[in-house]
């Protein structure tokens, strides 16, 4: 399996979380009138839970930039093996800085966990018939919803290993393309620019996923406090 296969398979897991997020994110948006009228008693508990998953969305669109906002330069090749070194020398020398940045911005699932338990008293059911929804089916699914952030708290270590492994190999890979016997080389520029281009479309995608998914909480957020 190629390197830019195993990268698109890992940073989809990573995509497949900020889904998760985004569904809570509809559901409680087509909820938010009913919590409004109905039970304004839990809006600083549901922002709260929002505020939350926002913060795992700025996570992954902030460390998807360190590849996506990285150009090389045409008009000054010479320079850009350097440049390219200096961008990203401390994800390149330390495998955990990624991981350390995603790590430092997340989340916390536990909040979030304790706010849907303190709104519904550990009945999933109940958190979503607060926000209106009183179908069986449907509180079955956003329930499972919920769960999957609960056991991203679980699989924290997961997630981050994921989205900082695949950020190294980009990088590693690149920088093995920017290579002429063993030396970063001007005229490998245009052959690692290209490299580089099919790796910021996989991390673009996510990066705009999650940076809209954390405008669209953000909305809730003020909106509800």
């Amino acid at each position: 399996m190629g390197i830019l296969k195993e990268v698109t398979d890992d940073i989809k897991i990573v995509s497949d979380s900020i889904k998760n997020i985004k569904s809570i994110y509809e559901a409680i948006k087509d909820g938010k009138k009913y919590i409004e009228t109905q039970h304004p008693e839990i809006k600083s508990d549901v922002a709260a839970m929002c505020e939350e998953m926002k913060k795992t969305c700025a996570a992954i669109a902030t460390a998807s930039r360190v590849i996506t906002n990285f150009r090389f330069n045409s008009s000054d090749m010479d320079k850009d093996p350097t440049r390219f070194n200096e961008w990203f020398i401390k994800y390149k020398t330390n495998k955990n800085e990624a991981g350390n940045l995603i790590r430092s911005l997340k989340g916390h699932c536990q909040k979030i966990k304790y706010h849907a338990d303190k709104i519904s008293q550990g009945n999933q059911d109940s958190f979503w018939k607060y926000l209106g929804f009183n179908t069986e089916e449907k509180n079955k699914e956003l329930g499972e919803l919920l769960q999957g952030i609960y056991n991203d708290e679980r699989d924290l270590y997961n997630t981050v290993y994921k989205m900082a492994e695949s950020m190294n190999a980009a990088i590693e890979d690149v920088t093995e393309a920017l290579c002429l016997n063993g030396m970063m080389h001007s005229s490998k520029v245009p052959e690692a620019a290209l490299k580089l281009n099919e790796y910021r479309t996989i991390f673009k995608e996510l990066e705009t996923s999650a940076a809209k998914t954390e405008d669209n909480l953000n909305e809730i957020v003020q909106e509800l406090n």
